[in-house]
C-alpha cells in the first residue's frame, strides 16, 4: 500500500476525523491494493478487510444498478412516471415524476425532510412525499426523497421487497457475499459503529445511520446497505468491465455508458443515471481523475470513484460521523486520497 495513503489514514485517525478506515484502489489490471487502519469506534477491535461499513447514500448505487437490470429486461423505462407503478399518486404533482428525473436528481423533490419526525410509519412517510409540491428552484437538487420513491417503484415492478430486489439483481450476480441491509438480522458482528444517536439514545452499530431509512424499517432506496471493502471492489470492477461473478455479463457496455453520461450540464451539477460526474474544481474526485470519471459518496464517510479513462477506481470507507457530522474534514481526506492513490498509477 502507498505509504502516503497509510499516513493519511493514520493522521486523520489521530486528529479524530474518524476512528478507523478501510480503503482500496486498483488500476491497469493490477490486483486491488487494500489497507485498513484504526479501530471499531474507540475500542481495541481493529478494522479489517471484512469490516462492514454503513454505506449511507452509496446505497443509491445499488438501487440504480437494479433499475438498469430491469431496464435491460424490458420491465421499466426511463420515461415511465411514478403513477404508472404507484396508482394512488395519479392526481398528485409527484405522480408525474419520471424515472429519469429520479435517477438524475431533477425531479423537483426537495433534498430532505425529517419524515421520521413527521409521520408514524412507512405509509405516513409515503403520503407526505406523495403530496409535496414542486420546489421553487430548477436544476439538480440531490434528493434522498427521490430515491425512496424509486425504491418503492422497484418493489412494485418486481413484487419483491427492496432488500430482495438488491440481492437478486445486484449483490448475488456480483458475488458480493457481505453486502446487506439490516446486517444484525444475518448475525454479522464485525461492523463499524457510526455515532451516538441523540434520537435513538444509543451508539449505532449495524443500524442504518440515516433516520428516515431507519424509520422505514432499515430498508430504503436512499440508505441502509452495509458492505465491506472487498465486496465494493467487485462493484467498482464491474463498472469498468461490465462483468459479474465468474466473468459473466452483468450489464451491457451500452447500459454502463448510458449510466455514466452527463444529462445535466449547466444545471448546477453534472449527473448521470445514479452517478455523480466530475464537474467542479471542488469535486471530491480532485485534480487527477479525468473529467469523465464518476462516483458517489455516503454521509457516514464512504465514497467510491471510478475512472474508465485510466481503468482505475478508489474506494474509501470511514465512520466520520462518529466524531462530527461536519463534512469539511472528510471531503479533504477524500480529495487527498484520490490524488495520491491515482498518482501512483499515472
Amino acid at each position: 500500500m502507498n505509504k502516503r495513503v497509510e499516513n493519511l489514514l493514520k493522521d486523520n485517525i489521530e486528529n479524530k476525523v474518524f476512528t478507523g478506515a478501510s480503503c482500496a484502489y486498483m488500476g491497469r489490471e493490477i490486483r486491488p491494493e487494500y489497507h485498513c487502519e484504526g479501530t471499531l469506534a474507540e475500542t481495541k477491535e481493529m478494522v479489517t478487510e471484512h469490516t462492514l461499513f454503513d454505506l449511507a447514500s452509496c446505497t443509491k448505487i445499488f438501487v440504480t444498478l437494479a433499475f438498469m437490470h430491469l431496464l435491460e429486461e424490458g420491465k421499466i423505462a426511463l420515461t415511465d412516471t411514478v403513477m404508472r407503478y404507484l396508482p394512488s399518486w395519479k392526481n398528485c404533482h409527484t405522480g408525474k415524476i419520471t424515472m429519469f428525473e429520479l435517477l438524475t436528481h431533477t425531479s423537483m423533490l426537495p433534498s430532505h425532510l425529517p419524515l421520521y419526525k413527521m409521520s408514524k410509519d412507512k405509509e405516513g412517510a409515503e403520503d407526505i412525499i406523495k403530496h409535496l409540491l414542486p420546489r421553487a428552484s430548477h436544476g439538480v437538487e440531490y434528493s434522498c426523497l427521490g430515491y425512496m420513491v424509486l425504491g418503492w417503484v422497484l418493489e412494485k415492478v418486481t413484487g419483491m421487497t427492496l432488500d430482495h430486489v438488491v440481492e437478486v439483481y445486484v449483490t448475488k450476480p456480483l458475488g458480493m457475499e457481505n453486502t446487506v441491509y439490516r446486517p444484525l438480522d444475518k448475525k454479522y458482528r464485525n461492523i463499524m459503529p457510526t455515532e451516538h444517536c441523540n434520537w435513538r439514545k444509543r451508539l449505532l452499530i449495524g443500524e442504518v445511520h440515516d433516520e428516515n431509512a431507519f424509520h422505514l424499517g432499515g430498508v430504503s432506496g436512499n440508505a441502509g446497505i452495509f458492505s465491506d471493502i472487498i465486496d465494493l471492489c467487485k462493484l467498482a470492477e464491474m463498472m469498468l468491465t461490465g462483468e459479474g461473478a465468474n466473468g459473466t455479463e452483468f450489464l451491457k457496455k451500452e447500459t454502463i455508458a448510458m449510466m455514466t453520461k452527463c444529462y445535466t450540464k449547466g444545471l448546477g451539477e453534472n449527473r448521470g443515471l445514479g452517478w455523480r460526474l466530475k464537474n467542479t474544481p471542488d469535486s471530491i474526485a480532485c485534480e487527477y481523475f479525468s473529467d469523465t470519471s464518476f462516483g458517489h459518496t455516503g454521509y457516514t464517510g464512504t465514497s467510491i470513484w471510478i475512472d474508465k479513462q485510466y481503468d482505475f477506481y478508489a474506494i474509501l470507507l470511514t465512520n466520520r460521523v462518529y466524531y462530527s457530522r461536519e463534512p469539511v474534514n472528510i471531503n479533504h481526506v477524500r480529495q487527498v486520497f484520490h490524488n495520491i492513490a491515482l498518482l501512483e498509477y499515472l
